[in-house]
């Protein structure tokens, strides 16, 4: 397992909301090695400073609510998901009494999250940010779902996929952490296979490129960090009007 991440402020925002989490675990059990892995993005709102704060919150609850129990005590599923789910109801609540402490109206992020244990996958998310899967080919396997108003207008039949990707708005956001006082993220579980590449990245990066696209680039035979680096410049390149964040993973 081999991965790399890139996090850049865009052209437009002067400061960058977005925080990244990458946090590997070899064992080495009866001499066979066992990976564990455990990443996130998190994309800040409320401008300047606040959507830093909250990418941040978000981004150490998860550290220190799931590191030790995933990546050191094993890999049952069922308590994956419970670990996942609970560090996105304790980031909710320190970003609520950090708002009400400060009197901050609006102050939210996204987070898209993964767990990886050998070859099974365990993927949490609430907002805009995604995680994708590619197998060995580019060819997309999963997608996470947005929690936005175009994607439900996109579910309803009433927009297409390319018109939503203009739409002016797409970044109305249904669901997110630090806004409402219950927080509701999807959980997927998964098998992965070896030769897969899982991306995670905020919407100032997907919004830039087709599934397709990146696909086709995620396939390419260079190294990993490059690749982020230079996805991410091409999305500055053709937009920048949001941070761009993205880490990839591949097996």
């Amino acid at each position: 397992m081999i991965f790399g991440h890139a996090s850049i402020t865009g052209k437009v925002r002067e400061k960058n909301e977005d925080s990244v989490l990458a946090l590997q675990y070899v064992e080495i059990l009866e001499g066979k090695m066992e990976e564990r892995f455990l990443g996130a993005v998190a994309d800040g709102m409320g401008g300047g400073e606040y959507g830093e704060i909250a990418s941040k919150i978000a981004i150490e609850s998860l550290r220190s609510i799931a590191v030790e129990p995933l990546l050191k005590d094993g890999c049952n599923l069922n308590d994956i998901t419970g670990r996942l789910r609970k560090s996105y109801e304790s980031a909710n609540s320190d970003i609520l009494s950090y708002s009400m402490t400060h009197s901050i109206r609006l102050m939210g992020t996204t987070a898209t999250s993964i767990f990886i244990c050998g070859y099974n996958a365990t993927i949490g998310n609430i907002g805009d940010s995604r995680t994708y899967i590619f197998d060995s080919k580019g060819s997309l396997k999963f997608v996470t779902r947005d929690h936005s108003y175009v994607q439900e207008l996109i579910d309803a039949g009433q927009v297409s996929e390319m018109e939503g990707r203009t739409d002016p708005r797409r970044n109305q956001l249904t669901r997110s952490i630090g806004i409402e006082e219950e927080c509701l993220p999807d959980f997927y579980t998964m098998k992965i296979e070896k030769g897969y590449s899982i991306l995670l990245c905020s919407d100032g990066y997907w919004d830039s490129m087709s599934d397709h696209e990146i696909g086709n680039y995620i396939a390419k035979d260079i190294p990993v960090q490059k690749i982020v680096e230079n996805l991410a410049h091409l999305a500055n390149e053709r937009d920048g009007t949001d941070n761009i964040s993205l880490l990839l993973i591949k097996l």
